[in-house]
């Protein structure tokens, strides 16, 4: 196999192969003669056709499928002797003319990952990040369990802010005349803070029995209008108001979360806050160490890559700002040109980290088990309180295969290593 390889850029190869005639040949015969041995050719006894009419028959479907093998694995051998680490499939630039006994020559061309002159991870400076749990910290996340379970009893008196409340109410058009909807036994838990100002300010002050009316603001798809008092109406019957009982804090209250005692539960809490804050620190660090990694290190990024990666940071920036549309109705939304010129830099930086990080992996000989794979999958299950086999389905689904996952796993190896490797600043 003859092979020359020209640089178009430090990312992008011209490929120039030739497959022996000699090899396409054998190839070619050896085929022949398979078909030939089992064809039924009427007139013909089974395998005894004359082998120009096997190949005048079968000869465009041997030639293509003769391609179809031996185009990607000379391609590979010669990724392979060039040292090269393909980004994307190649593409050919001709047609493929084969011609029985005469070598089979073409040209491709490929982006590929480039070379990194001079990698250096080793005694990268970051800064200590000390971490601690203060007593409040503690305090503040025993009251939320204890508010979480909380149990509501009925009373008879004035609403409160922290009460729950059991309602019907009726939708009604700006007069006041015409039902829209209506709905029966609502509740209503005034203490999570989530209910709008206007029905809280309502409610507040009233009694089982009561009833309220507010306008709604009136909206369309672009702002709110000037005039709120014709907008629709919400009428509200305060059928039950519950008051919050909140558990004793003792022994007994720690035992319902599977410790003996209030101080070990306490004591529970102040191990996993700890452990929290210190993964943050440690993510932050590596978040430091690669910055230092792709500011120092300078290369050219495949385009493909980096319009992939623009692509799916458009998407998120998309998802994340149609929220925002409903509270800024007067927002003109980005275009997809505006997102692309604003996250373009973003999406080089991280295509170049992740281009750095698979050269350690390579360079550290840093793999991803199996076991380390099914221990993942596991995780994940049991947060989403989802089987390991619908979590599989899931990433199959989504990516078409388990590599991005194993991918992942392999970058969080690298950077652990990384920190490892760092040189921790204390006292910075």
């Amino acid at each position: 196999m003859a092979t020359t390889v020209e640089d178009i850029s430090s990312t992008k190869k011209r490929l120039k192969i030739e497959i022996p005639a000699d090899i396409l040949e054998k190839e070619y015969s050896d085929s022949l003669s398979k078909i030939r041995q089992r064809a039924r050719i009427p007139g013909f006894r089974q395998g005894k056709t004359p082998i120009n009419i096997i190949e005048k028959r079968f000869g465009d479907e041997i030639k293509s499928e003769m391609l179809e093998k031996l185009v990607p694995t000379y391609y590979a051998q010669a990724v392979k002797d060039a040292d090269l680490s393909p980004v994307t499939m190649p593409k050919i630039e001709e047609g493929l003319d084969f011609k029985r006994n005469e070598p089979l020559t073409f040209s491709l061309t490929v982006e590929v990952r480039p070379k990194i002159d001079n990698l250096n991870y080793t005694g990268i400076k970051v800064k200590d990040i000390e971490v601690s749990v203060d007593d409040k910290e503690i305090e503040d996340t025993v009251k939320g369990l204890q508010n979480d379970r909380a149990m509501f009893d009925a009373v008879d008196r004035e609403i409160r802010e922290d009460d729950l409340l059991i309602i019907d109410y009726q939708k009604l058009d700006p007069t006041g005349e015409h039902e829209l909807s209506t709905a029966k036994d609502q509740v209503i838990n005034l203490g999570n803070k989530l209910t709008p100002r206007g029905i809280l300010d309502a409610v507040l002050g009233k009694k089982k029995g009561d009833t309220v009316e507010i306008t709604l603001p009136e909206t369309d798809s672009t702002e709110l209008q000037d005039e709120p008092e014709k907008g629709n109406k919400l009428r509200i019957s305060v059928k039950e108001v519950k008051e919050k009982k909140l558990s004793e804090l003792d022994n007994e209250f720690a035992k319902d979360f599977g410790h003996e005692s209030l101080d070990t539960l306490k004591e529970k809490i102040r191990e996993g806050i700890l452990a929290a804050k210190q993964g943050n620190a440690k993510k932050q660090q590596k978040s430091k160490v690669v910055d230092a990694l792709v500011d120092t290190h300078t290369f050219d990024v495949p385009e493909s890559l980096t319009l992939a990666e623009l692509e799916h940071l458009i998407m998120n920036e998309k998802a994340a700002d149609k929220p925002m549309q409903h509270t800024e109705a007067n927002a003109p939304e980005k275009t997809d040109e505006e997102l692309a010129g604003m996250l373009r830099p973003k999406a080089m930086k991280n295509v170049k980290a992740t281009i750095i990080l698979d050269e350690i992996a390579e360079k550290e000989n840093i793999s991803v088990s199996e076991d380390e794979m099914k221990d993942r999958i596991a995780l994940i299950a049991k947060q989403l309180q989802a089987t390991p086999e619908a979590i599989v389905n899931l990433f199959i689904t989504r990516d078409g295969s388990l590599d991005n996952l194993r991918h992942n796993i392999r970058e969080e190896k690298v950077l652990d290593l990384l920190l490892t490797k760092a040189e921790i600043i204390k006292g910075a």
